[in-house]
């Protein structure tokens, strides 16, 4: 029997290829808030993944709006058509143009006007997680409310359907949210801007899933619902937790967890 030394070197199995994108730093928006009332009861803040919380609203009446925009990214588009023409070269600032617009699209967020002078916006999900901290800085500048009440996805294995980040005694039945649990996105951002001073109900949800993508539990946003429902003193809350939950149960099944392996 020949044994044959092995000298041949393995191809690794995983190789790490250079890219470009990671490196370069991500371009810095420019938020620009028009707010059309000044006296602001709650500011509701809701991310993407539960606008179901927003949309079942009845009589929203907009009074504002929030306009994210990337002029570098504008005007570095500019700057490269102003050069020599080439078809090549065209070709691909044209595919990268348009990979930019989807990273950084520009974006109108509607502020809508509730019951009582509270007010609601959804936030969408940012690749660029920068937009938060700028969008966040803004609104602390420019809304001036009595109550914050920020909502937030987190993954929870206390067996608890919701929570909250500091006790309050409104709600001192809900339970306070503990390490190593942790919020992200425009709730993060904006907490993270409030004076101590600032009042504040920062509520969680039991969720599962990527940042930004999460699912919540169907439980959980009926107890944000009913919450909501007393909080803002919304005439037609039996009925909006109704809206809310039929259209839970309806696109989400009777239990949505367990979807992600």
């Amino acid at each position: 029997m020949l044994i044959k030394p092995i000298n041949d070197i393995r191809n690794p199995r995983h190789i790490l290829d250079d890219d470009t994108d990671d490196t370069t730093p991500h371009p810095i928006p420019t938020v620009s808030i028009d707010l059309q009332t000044s006296s602001i009861g709650n500011i509701v803040v809701i991310p993407k993944t539960i606008s179901i919380l927003q949309d079942e609203l009845s009589s929203l009446t907009q009074v504002g709006t929030v306009k994210i925009e990337y002029p570098e990214l504008v005007q570095t588009t500019s700057e490269e058509s102003q050069l020599d023409y080439d078809e090549d070269e065209q070709l691909y600032s044209a595919i990268r143009q348009r990979e930019l617009d989807t990273k950084y699209p520009t974006a109108q967020i509607p502020i809508y006007s509730i019951s009582n002078g509270n007010v609601v916006l959804t936030v969408p999900h940012f690749y660029n997680t920068i937009a938060y901290n700028v969008l966040a800085r803004q609104l602390v500048k420019v809304g001036n409310p009595k109550q914050w009440i920020l909502l937030s996805p987190c993954s929870m294995n206390n067996n608890q359907t919701i929570a909250i980040l500091e006790s309050n005694p409104l709600l001192e039945v809900i339970p306070v949210l503990t390490p190593p649990h942790t919020v992200t996105g425009i709730s993060a951002a904006i907490i993270s801007q409030l004076p101590p001073s600032a009042k504040l109900i920062p509520l969680v949800l039991n969720s599962e899933g990527q940042p930004g993508f999460e699912k919540s539990d169907n439980d959980a946003i009926i107890d944000i619902c009913v919450i909501l429902g007393e909080v803002l003193q919304i005439e037609d809350k039996e009925d909006y937790l109704k809206r809310v939950s039929s259209k839970v149960r309806k696109f989400n099944g009777y239990s949505n967890l367990g979807m992600y392996i």
